[in-house]
Formats: C-alpha cells, sequence, structure tokens
C-alpha cells in the first residue's frame, strides 16, 4: 500500500464512498425540494384556475378536481373525490358522458358539450376537453370543464329570437300572399263584371235596336199578312167569273182573244193562287222571325219568369239560320245539320234575355268551329257538319241542354282556361273572350246551374246546361243519373 493510500484511509477523516453518497444525498434532497416546489406552485396554479381541472380513473371516478369545481357547482372537493362524474351529470347526458370515454380511448382525446346539476339542482353546462392517459398500466381520464351556461343561455336566446322572427315574417309572408291572392281575386272580380256590364250594355242596345226593327216590320208585315186571305178571295172570285165568262162566250172577239192569249190566262188562273200561297207563306214566316226577335230582345233585367227552353232554343236557331245557311252555302257539299233531340220539360224558372244569351253564344261557337273544320279540311273530303241539341229532365228538380257540335274542338292545355274572361282560341278579331265566360256567369251565378265543357281535339266539342227548375234548389246533385246524355260527336 502506497502512502497516499494510506493517508486516504487515516483513521477519523471520511472515505471517498462517504462523500459520494453524501453529495448523492444531497442532490436528492435539493431535487426534492426543487420537485416539491414544482409541485407546490403547480397545484396552485391549478387551485387557481377558473375552468374545472379534474382527472378520473378507468371507471370515471374523480381523484383529482380543483377549487373551481366548488365555485361552478357549489360541492366540496372532498367529498366528491372518489364519486363517480355521472353522479353529477343531468341523467340525460351521462349516456354522452360515456361516449366520451369511448371516443377519448379510441383517438386519445374528445371535446364535447354537458348538463351538470348544482347543489341548487340547476342545469350548469360545462364544456368538456377529454384526453386519456395510461398510469401504470391503468387509463385515466383528465380534463377540464369551462362553465359555458351563460353562452348556451344567450345561444337558446338567439334561437328563441330567431323562431320568433320566422314565424313572424312566416305570419307576414301568409298575410301578404293571403292579401295578394284578395286583390288577384277582386281584380278578377272587377274584370269580369266589367265585361259583363259591357256585355249587357251591348246586349241592352242590341236588343232594343232589334226590338225596334222587330216592331217597324211587324207593322208592313202584319198589313200584308192580313190582307192575303182577302186578296186570295178576291182573286178566287175573279178567276171563278173569268171561267164563266168564257164557258158562256166560249168565242171572244178578236182583240179579247190576243190579249188572252198574250197574258197566258190559263197559265195564270193556275199560278196565282201558288203565289198568292208563297206569299202568305213568306209573310208567316217573317212573323216568326220578328216573334223571335221579340223574345230574344227581351231586356236581360226582368225578373225570373217561367220559360219554355224549346221555344228559347228554336228562337235562337231561327235568328242563326242566316250564319248556318251561309256556311252551307260557302261549302255545298258540307251542308250543316241541326239535329234536335227535345225530351220533354217542364217551364222553368229563368231570366229569358240572358238564356237566350246564353244559347246565342254557344251556337255561334258551335258555328265558327264547324267554319275553321270545314276551311281546314280538302275540298275532295265529304264534311257533314253537326250542331245537336238534347234536352233532358234529370229529375225533378233538374233539366239538362246539351249542345254538341263535331268542329274542331278544343285542345286539352286549353280547356281548363275556356271559362276565363276575354280567353278565347279564336283569331285576333274574330272573338272577344268574352262569349263563354258571360255565359257561365249568367248560368252558375245567376241561375245557380252548371256549365261544363268536353271536348276531344279535332272531334267536337259539347256544352253541357243544367238548370235548376225552381230557384230554391242551390246546386246540382252530381250523383243523379245521368242516362241518356250524349257524347261528344
Amino acid at each position: 500500500m502506497s502512502n497516499r493510500d494510506r493517508d486516504i484511509n487515516q483513521p477519523g477523516q471520511p472515505s471517498k464512498s462517504d462523500v459520494e453518497n453524501e453529495l448523492h444525498t444531497q442532490i436528492q434532497y435539493r431535487l426534492l425540494e426543487k420537485l416539491a416546489e414544482s409541485e407546490k406552485r403547480y397545484r396552485n396554479l391549478i387551485e387557481n384556475l377558473r375552468e374545472i381541472v379534474f382527472e378520473c380513473d378507468h371507471n370515471g371516478i374523480f381523484i383529482l378536481l380543483n377549487r373551481a369545481w366548488t365555485a361552478t357547482l357549489g360541492y366540496p372537493v372532498k367529498p366528491s373525490l372518489g364519486k363517480a362524474i355521472t353522479c353529477f351529470l343531468a341523467p340525460e347526458d351521462r349516456e354522452i358522458w360515456y361516449q366520451a370515454m369511448v371516443i377519448s380511448v379510441d383517438s386519445g382525446e374528445c371535446c364535447n358539450e354537458l348538463r351538470f346539476l348544482n347543489t341548487d339542482g340547476e342545469v350548469v353546462w360545462l364544456e368538456l376537453s377529454l384526453i386519456t392517459k395510461t398510469y401504470r398500466k391503468e387509463t385515466h381520464f383528465s380534463g377540464s370543464l369551462v362553465d359555458i351556461t351563460e353562452r348556451k343561455k344567450t345561444a337558446l336566446t338567439l334561437q328563441s329570437m330567431n323562431v320568433a322572427l320566422e314565424e313572424r315574417v312566416s305570419e307576414r309572408t301568409q298575410a301578404l300572399t293571403q292579401a295578394n291572392q284578395d286583390l288577384q281575386a277582386a281584380l278578377h272580380e272587377l274584370k269580369t263584371t266589367q265585361a259583363h256590364l259591357l256585355q249587357s250594355e251591348k246586349m241592352s242596345g242590341l236588343g232594343q235596336l232589334v226590338a225596334g226593327l222587330a216592331h217597324e216590320i211587324n207593322n208592313p208585315t202584319h198589313f200584308i199578312h192580313g190582307n192575303i186571305a182577302h186578296l186570295k178571295q178576291y182573286c178566287q172570285e175573279i178567276v171563278d167569273i173569268i171561267s164563266l165568262y168564257r164557258k158562256h162566250y166560249p168565242e171572244p172577239i178578236q182583240e179579247i182573244d190576243c190579249a188572252i192569249e198574250s197574258a197566258e190566262l190559263d197559265f195564270l188562273c193556275e199560278d196565282l193562287p201558288s203565289i198568292l200561297e208563297s206569299i202568305q207563306t213568306g209573310t208567316k214566316r217573317i212573323s216568326e222571325i220578328i216573334r223571335s226577335l221579340r223574345q230574344f230582345s227581351r231586356n236581360d233585367t226582368v225578373s225570373f219568369a217561367p220559360v219554355n227552353i224549346h221555344d228559347a232554343l228554336d228562337s235562337t236557331l231561327l235568328i242563326l239560320d242566316y250564319h248556318i245557311s251561309g256556311l252551307s252555302a260557302e261549302h255545298q257539299d258540307r251542308a250543316v245539320e241541326i239535329i234536335r233531340d227535345y225530351g220533354e220539360l217542364p217551364l222553368v224558372d229563368g231570366n229569358l234575355g240572358q238564356l237566350n244569351q246564353v244559347f246565342m253564344n254557344i251556337f255561334l261557337n258551335a258555328i265558327d268551329a264547324l267554319e275553321e273544320r270545314a276551311g281546314r279540311s280538302p275540298s275532295t273530303t265529304p264534311y257533314p257538319g253537326q250542331i245537336r241539341v238534347q234536352t233532358r229532365s234529370v229529375n225533378d228538380q233538374w233539366i239538362e241542354i246539351a249542345i254538341a257540335d263535331n268542329g274542331t274542338g278544343i285542345p286539352k292545355e286549353l280547356q281548363s282556361r275556356i271559362f276565363d274572361p276575354f280567353f278565347t282560341t279564336k283569331e285576333v278579331g274574330k272573338g272577344t273572350g268574352m262569349g263563354i265566360s258571360i255565359s257561365y256567369q249568367i248560368i252558375a251565378d245567376y241561375h245557380k246551374g252548371d256549365l261544363t265543357c268536353i271536348s276531344e281535339g279535332n272531334e267536337g266539342t259539347e256544352f253541357v246546361i243544367r238548370l235548376p227548375i225552381q230557384q230554391g234548389y242551390s246546386h246540382y246533385n252530381h250523383g243523379t243519373s245521368q242516362e241518356g246524355s250524349i257524347q261528344v260527336l
């Protein structure tokens, strides 16, 4: 052993290992002091945080809580430790907590919003930030809970205000929509009323003109017709006297014989009764036309009275005979045939002037359709135009009038508008679009009846009028029997 070694190991002096142990102990002590000081600062920091800091074991039981827990929810920290977090959650949010634990284990972290119950039983909204740690092979959950109750209240208030605002906007929109619909309806009614007034004024003026014309024609016609019988009698007496002269004086002088030969006396005596009969037939026809004109020209402000529907239809057709004859003359190989299929009808409570106007509009519509189809058809193709008028009693309360033609028909896409004011399928200048619309008003509004249109493209159109026999019945019973209704020609 060297002198140096002997000096180190001399009695009463610490050995090298002792010094090293002492130094190591001092270092550990210093480290523990630093660690304790750091932990104290860490705990102070955690304790002074406004948000709740917590740690749970794998079952969700608190093992760490700071003072913010008490400040936020009112529960003391120590009694809360060892209890499951679900004890403080609102029952409906416990499942959310379990799901957050699963998500945190899978992804390492999770955020969510939970409802806690404070010591007063009030709901406190806390925002959860959760992370998963493994400590000594055990899963621990740690994180923070931030009070977002005021934010949630504000959001709920804003949501409630938004819902209320949307409801007010919806109510206002509905009110504006309803007001717009009311205005549209009022405008439509105004236009319809205006058109009806114009048409009524037009028909009233036409009625006065027709009535005056019929009166003026009636006077000379009545004079002629009233004297025809006398004229026939006088002529017959003259012919009889001439016959007697020729019987008793068979050989007249030459001058008389020449006059007889020049005048063709035999033919004159034979043809004169036929001429007088033709004149009488003509004046009778004029009288019928005058009667129809008078019936058609009745002022439509006249109150309801019993109406003979067949007389009204015949009068209207008689007035339109010129149009029908003109169409037949223009297309001689395509003459228009009027088919009357009249059933037994009672007198109907109605306004004769208005009903005549309806029949006139529908017949004119049929004539125009026949004329249009005749113009479209090749001249080599036979086209027998037909207007069929059928009447029947539906029951003891209603009658039905069906007027059908085999004209051009109305396209399906336009049929929904057929009764709209100012709507017409005719060329510009050929129609105002008011005839059928006013006819619908007269039947539906004034007579409490029903007017429908049935049409197939290029196969014809049928208008069906249903009228109550008495105006006490306010609607048509569509469940009644429809036997005998005609199809579109």
